[in-house]
């Protein structure tokens, strides 16, 4: 157990000096409550966690609203008045990281609403997640390591939230733009109302994510990610030697309790607050460190309590987590259709913003460009091995509209949202809104010109463990391919192949040979820029991406034409020509054949 209460001037100097950031509310309206008590007993500070937002502060099913983060600033808000007046340092409220891409009222206002959201709410701190790059790292987080500033009803806020994480590297020296660690002032109460002041450490962290990111975003200016977790302990351990804190937290932007599995028995650590997985998690690894994590997309959020006692003679100490927990955010009280409806559940301040952001890009949600009769879901077509569906199939084909192409890859990741019909329905309007939650990337189509037997090499990497997550789906061309299972003395494992090539039902390559002269025939393929620019080697095989190899050839034709932008343009042609309808196609292109 550790034991600290306070920092001398000095101390408090040199935190200052080391870029240790107390994060502050833009409301600065609570009562002083700074006369702590010494009454010995048990003190509680609650928590609470999100991560992996990527933009859904809110959610529409037709034509109702989820006002999802006002509802959840409602529960931090409960927390900060349970005891008198408003205090927002009666709560920890943290972020797992992935705050901004994916959802249309995000994408479309650069992530705005989400920023105004986690500075009005008063964030003690953020992770930084692997889509913090998708944009430009210097749009989503600021030079001074806290999210970015904005103005909001007349006035301008500086967005004080720190972003943290200890193991973000450029060229080799650590990241300016994030915080190792912040350590701010809570006060914990016990069940008469007394309270305690304790200070908290949050060391921010991040798994190795350079794969998920454009190598223009990330590797190529030198960024990476050391993926050892023995810093944070050294950093937690170093809190708890010079007693600068309390309790000690691990916000990390990977699998919570992946992370504290690897952080071992023993340590300084308190708790594990991860993200990146999407999952809610909760529990403790068999070494015991407690976890938690609070899924995505404001669909949920995790809670705990930090518990601490104070003994007969005033000392305060850390005992445990307690209460480890990860609420859904309930569907029938984040509504507000009408004047005070679900008041006690929504924070009004959020409220505001989100509704202020769903003005804001009303005339995107308004401005229908055409419909769909099939729904765009990610469920897997029958028959393609899990590799393709109705959402996959739709994206590569305006993909391949895009670049003029005839085939076009889509890796599964690229996969941020789905577009069902409803019950019942037979029809369903697209918007401009839903192409920008479609491609929210803002990424570039690279499109190039080769011939069948280059084609080929694609789909060779595509059955490589390597290259599998990358070129997934595809569409413009039928790709068969088989799986053998391979038995060895410590169990077993599969490998895949093609077997033959299908192009407009022709059959044009079976078991290695080629029919007439289509080897040498030329085809035009599009792809993402992600795909692109993935340098990828498979382990086992030796084999690699060709696409990074090509660009820098005749092969590349055009990579300047951006996603998102370019497909309303080919959906409102294609709408044009068939009196609205917007063709899905449902048969899968990967087409795993049973030996």
């Amino acid at each position: 157990m550790r034991r600290c209460c306070w920092l001398i001037r000095t101390v408090a100097a040199a935190l200052v000096m080391a870029g240790v950031l107390i994060s502050c509310d833009p409301q600065p309206d609570w009562p002083d409550i700074s006369g702590t008590t010494t009454k010995p007993g048990a003190y509680l500070l609650p928590l609470i966690e999100t991560t992996d937002i990527h933009g859904h502060i809110l959610s529409t099913d037709g034509t109702t609203v989820h006002y999802r983060m006002a509802y959840i600033a409602d529960k931090v808000r409960d927390h900060r008045t349970a005891h008198g007046g408003y205090n927002p340092d009666r709560i920890l409220l943290l972020d797992g990281g992935d705050l901004y891409q994916g959802a249309s009222v995000s994408n479309l206002l650069d992530g705005e609403p989400v920023f105004i959201a986690i500075d009005r709410m008063a964030y003690d701190a953020v992770a930084l997640g692997n889509h913090e790059f998708d944009w430009g790292i210097e749009n989503t987080v600021d030079s001074d390591a806290t999210v970015p500033g904005y103005d909001w009803e007349g006035r301008h806020y500086d967005g004080g939230v720190p972003v943290v994480c200890a193991n973000l590297y450029q060229d080799g020296s650590r990241a300016s733009f994030t915080r190792d660690y912040v350590i701010v002032d809570k006060y914990a109460f016990n069940d008469s109302g007394d309270s305690v002041k304790v200070r908290i450490g949050i060391i921010g962290y991040a798994a190795s994510y350079a794969g998920s990111i454009l190598p223009t975003h990330f590797s190529e200016l030198g960024y990476s990610i050391d993926g050892d977790y023995s810093t944070a302990g050294e950093i937690a351990a170093e809190l708890e030697r010079s007693e600068q804190c309390d309790a000690t937290v691990l916000l990390t932007h990977e699998a919570a309790e992946t992370a504290a599995g690897k952080l071992g028995r023993g340590g300084a650590i308190d708790l594990v607050l991860g993200g990146h997985s999407h999952r809610t998690a909760s529990g403790r690894t068999d070494m015991g460190m407690a976890y938690l994590q609070g899924g995505r997309y404001c669909e949920h959020y995790a809670s705990a309590d930090l518990r601490f006692t104070v003994d007969g003679r005033g000392n305060l100490s850390f005992t445990s987590v307690e209460n480890l927990q990860t609420p859904s955010v309930d569907a029938s009280r984040d509504i507000h259709t009408s004047a005070g409806q679900n008041s006690d559940d929504l924070d009004q301040d959020i409220l505001k913003v989100l509704d202020n952001a769903l003005e804001e890009t009303s005339a995107q949600f308004n401005d229908v460009i055409g419909y769909i009769t099939i729904g765009a879901t990610s469920w897997y077509i029958s028959g393609s091995g899990d590799r393709a569906a109705t959402i996959s199939n739709w994206m590569c084909d305006i993909t391949r509209s895009i670049g003029r192409a005839d085939v076009a890859f889509l890796n599964s990741g690229g996969i941020r949202t789905t577009i069902p019909l409803a019950s019942g329905q037979k029809r369903r309007d697209i918007t401009v809104a839903d192409i920008y939650e479609i491609f929210p990337f803002n990424n570039l189509i690279y499109v190039y010109r080769i011939t069948y037997a280059e084609l080929l090499q694609l789909f060779e990497f595509s059955m490589t463990s390597g290259g599998e997550s990358i070129f997934s789906r595809v569409s413009g061309i039928d790709c068969y391919y088989t799986q053998i299972t391979h038995t060895y003395s410590g169990g077993t494992y599969t490998t895949s192949a093609v077997h033959s090539l299908s192009k407009d039902g022709t059959v044009i390559y079976q078991n290695k040979k080629w029919t007439g002269d289509w080897a040498t025939r030329t085809v035009t393929v599009a792809a993402s820029e992600f795909l692109a620019t993935a340098e990828r080697t498979d382990y086992y095989t030796g084999k690699s991406n060709p696409l990074p190899q090509w660009n820098s050839t005749s092969r590349l034709v055009i990579n300047t034409l951006v996603d998102n932008e370019n497909a309303v343009r080919v959906l409102r042609a294609e709408a044009a020509a068939s009196n609205g309808h917007l063709y899905i196609d449902n048969n899968p292109h990967f087409i795993l054949k049973n030996n």
